[in-house]
């Protein structure tokens, strides 16, 4: 073959090459780490944003550290001897996302689909476990070193993200009490959650959790949000969209910029020295 022969490929083609082999190999590292496929979630709602809310600092424009609609979240296999609770990071200073804790993917009552259909877990902050003795009507929390009986008042932790009381009757097995950060989500998800069978979510036991949230990808969700659920897009923070925007144009005027400043400098530096006159 002939060097008149050879592939040429324009220089906007191999760009996109390597963004896209790029993208590829990121998701193979993603998935090596996180042992889940696929190996990110998507966040679909507003449930653990902490804009507006008395419990925690504002978010910048960037909503950087937190987990916002939009935000493609990196899950993590765990087991239960890896997962922190509130309570727990609570007392030796463990924070995950801007509190104490690991946030947890799971399925409501273990439900994964429903008529064939795949059905959307939830991602919510691990509060406590709860040894629960449904014969005794007993609700141990070890964290808290404290066994309630018929009820969990909620109110004798003494911390104002953890207010109201479960009812003991609808506990039936033993599980982690969770719930979202945001202001929509003033109680637990055992209080005020339902199912899609509509019955009430139980204490997430270890095999109902997709994994712990570790690390994010900000803003990118936003792009199947804007086409799969406008209303949940039109929701998300406006920084958030905006960082998106900007962060698009980045990436396409990125590669581009980075060639043409490196070839300016491979031909300054291949330019040969200029002669000096003779006086």
């Amino acid at each position: 073959m002939t060097e008149s022969d050879e592939l040429h490929l324009p220089d906007t083609v191999k760009d996109v090459g390597i963004a896209i082999g790029c993208v590829v190999l990121v998701f193979l590292l993603t998935f090596a780490y996180s042992g889940n496929w696929p190996p990110m979630v998507v966040i679909e709602s507003g449930s653990m944003e902490h804009d507006n809310n008395s419990l925690y600092a504002e978010p910048g424009y960037t909503h950087l550290g937190t987990i916002d609609t939009g935000d493609l979240v990196i899950v993590k296999e765990a087991e239960k001897k890896d997962i922190v609770t509130y309570l727990e990071g609570k007392n030796t200073g463990y924070k995950k996302y801007g509190d104490y804790g690991d946030v947890i993917v799971y399925y409501k009552n273990g439900i994964r689909e429903k008529d064939g259909q795949p059905v959307t877990p939830v991602i919510h902050r691990a509060m406590f476990w709860v040894d629960v003795d449904v014969e005794n009507k007993t609700y141990h929390v070890p964290e808290a070193g404290r066994t309630f009986y018929n009820e969990i008042d909620l109110e004798q932790f003494g911390d104002d993200k953890l207010v109201g009381t479960i009812e003991g009757q609808v506990l039936q097995n033993s599980g982690y009490v969770t719930k979202g950060d945001s202001t929509g989500n003033p109680h637990p998800d055992q209080m005020t959650h339902f199912d899609i069978n509509g019955n009430k979510v139980q204490p997430v036991e270890p095999d109902w959790v997709v994994g712990m949230a570790r690390g994010e990808l900000p803003w990118f969700g936003l792009i199947k949000l804007r086409v799969t659920q406008p209303d949940n897009y039109a929701q998300a923070p406006p920084g958030c969209r905006g960082m998106l925007g900007f962060s698009i144009v980045l990436i396409l005027l990125g590669p581009y910029t980075v060639g043409k400043i490196w070839e300016s400098y491979t031909e300054q530096t291949r330019a040969p020295p200029k002669k000096k006159s003779k006086g």
